[in-house]
């Protein structure tokens, strides 16, 4: 019994002193410090090795998930946490188990911001069976999508399959989400630009293992729980900042004006993106506009069917959605419309109103003279058709927001795209909003005042359009994204002048305080025509 107390004894306190022993001397997690070789170590190291004749390194992991890699130039990439000092902890390893990695550059003993704005390249050592071979790491402050194709083939106009990995670079907790995915080129004219834009729609196979795949509906950086996601490559406007910030000023305003089981409107993020193993430069990560988006009724519903109609062109309109027919009873109340807004004033004035929302009409009127929206005169604006009190009407959502804050076409430019200093003084003739405010139909003008001086309190004032450009600006360039993008697109041209922008956007909005104390006189304005 004596024996047993001693024994038992003899383990607390081992166990306490273990305790003591942890709290002043703690285990610590394996950083990248304890893998950098200096250059003599290295030295040592490959002293009797050869150099590799074929790849050492089929995949690189961190914190447990492998990363994305540029194949060609042997450079992996890991998201970070820009808005962090600290380094993240831990350390490279490959992804087979067999081939030994060293760092021959340590970035802890770098400043990490600065290394991740500049896009530093970290060196990599690759041992394994007599061989050595350099790869290379860099460390970006955005997440990171990797698509690869079952066929390895690049992703085209039809549809093709693959694997998607989605890499958040806030966290290294749970920070990798991955799933089967179909992807397509989509865009109209962007599908002439070399840097393609995609539509990617995610899926999960079916539990049952008879390989059919189900919707796996995802939510990413915020943004809406779903399975389509758009992939937009910003190739033709050198910003990379002017499309959100006109996406985010129409989410905070007009957006908000419409009362809807849905979101009129859409949110985009910041991305980079891998195909294939190649790096693809920076993209927006964007929620389409859909029926599930605007809350729409489907057909065979419980209300009315609901259409969502797209100006493509001028005189061009698309019918979005899926139905199992499609003639002119589905385009009914989209070529009223039509017939309305070239109708005599008389009829115009007193039809109209009875057709669409006029409130979100002048917002969207006044929203495009704010962002100087050229390129959605006559395209790039939905109309769904929405049952309200047992009729039809038409609403009105601007999209694709590139050509904006004086942003032109010029189709004999690398990237289709020139500024002009004239358009930022020019009024921009949507035809709608123009003949309800010469009508003023509903009291537009009244209307259309008051709500820029509540505008220029809010969403278009100077302080948030500053605060919102820099915020963008952090994302763009403090990634080290924008640079790259540079690097790789070097017809999509490309603009740090941040503040150059930020007075541009406070130069038009002074421009329509003026303009908007009589916004008849303002139509006198000459308007923009390409």
């Amino acid at each position: 019994m004596r024996g047993k107390r001693i024994a038992l004894l003899t383990g607390v306190l081992l166990l306490l002193a273990g305790a003591v022993w942890c709290l002043w001397f703690p285990v610590k997690t394996p950083d990248m410090g304890s893998q950098v070789l200096t250059a003599k170590k290295a030295g040592k190291v490959i002293k009797n090795l050869v150099p590799a004749s074929e790849e050492l390194l089929e995949g690189l992991t961190f914190a447990g998930e492998e990363i994305p890699e540029d194949a060609e130039s042997g450079t992996f990439y890991l998201p970070v946490n820009m808005d962090e000092t600290d380094w993240e902890t831990g350390i490279f390893e490959s992804a087979d188990g067999k081939t030994e990695v060293w760092l021959l550059d340590n970035p802890l003993a770098d400043e990490k911001q600065e290394a991740v704005r500049s896009g530093k390249t970290y060196r990599l050592l690759a041992v394994r069976d007599g061989s050595w071979q350099q790869y290379f790491v860099v460390f970006s402050g955005l997440p990171i999508v990797s698509l690869t194709t079952d066929s390895g083939e690049e992703i085209r106009y039809d549809e093709i399959y693959g694997t998607m990995r989605f890499y958040a670079a806030n966290t290294k907790e749970d920070w990798v989400t991955e799933s089967v995915m179909s992807a397509h080129i989509r865009g109209g004219s962007s599908r002439l630009n070399p840097k393609k834009s995609y539509k990617m729609t995610l899926y999960k196979k079916n539990q049952t293992g008879s390989g059919a795949l189900r919707k796996n509906k995802q939510s990413f950086l915020g943004m809406r729980k779903d399975d389509e996601w758009l992939l937009y490559a910003m190739y033709s406007e050198d910003s990379k900042m002017r499309d959100k910030l006109s996406q985010d000023i129409w989410n905070e305003s007009g957006a908000l004006g419409i009362e809807s089981n849905g979101f009129y409107g859409y949110h985009m993020e910041y991305i980079e993106i891998f195909q294939n193993g190649e790096y693809r430069g920076i993209y927006g990560l964007m929620e389409p506009v859909d029926y599930k988006q605007l809350g729409l009724t489907r057909e065979n519903g419980r209300d009315p069917e609901e259409y969502l109609y797209k100006q493509k062109d001028p005189g061009v309109f698309e019918l979005k959605g899926n139905h199992s027919t499609e003639d002119e009873a589905h385009r009914e109340v989209l070529n009223t419309y039509l017939a309305y807004l070239d109708a005599e004033d008389a009829v115009f004035a007193e039809k109209m109103p009875e057709l669409i929302d006029v409130d979100n009409a002048l917002d969207v009127w006044l929203y495009l003279q704010a962002v100087i929206g050229m390129d959605n005169i006559q395209r790039n604006v939905f109309y769904p058709a929405v049952w309200v009190n047992d009729r039809y009407q038409i609403r009105f959502l601007p999209w694709d927001m590139d050509y904006t804050w004086g942003n032109v076409h010029d189709f004999d430019a690398g990237n289709r795209t020139r500024f002009s200093e004239e358009i930022l003084t020019m009024r921009i003739a949507w035809k709608l909003g123009d003949r309800l405010v010469q009508l003023d139909v509903d009291h537009a003008r009244e209307k259309v005042s008051a709500r820029w001086k509540e505008l220029r309190q809010s969403v278009c004032s100077d302080t948030w359009i500053r605060e919102h450009i820099d915020a963008y600006a952090h994302q763009v360039l403090d990634s080290g994204a924008f640079f790259r993008d540079e690097a790789l697109w070097v017809d999509s041209g490309h603009s740090e002048d941040v503040e150059g922008l930020k007075e541009l956007a406070c130069a038009r909005m002074a421009f329509l305080d003026e303009q908007m104390k009589d916004p008849l006189t303002y139509l006198d304005l000459e308007d923009y025509e390409e």
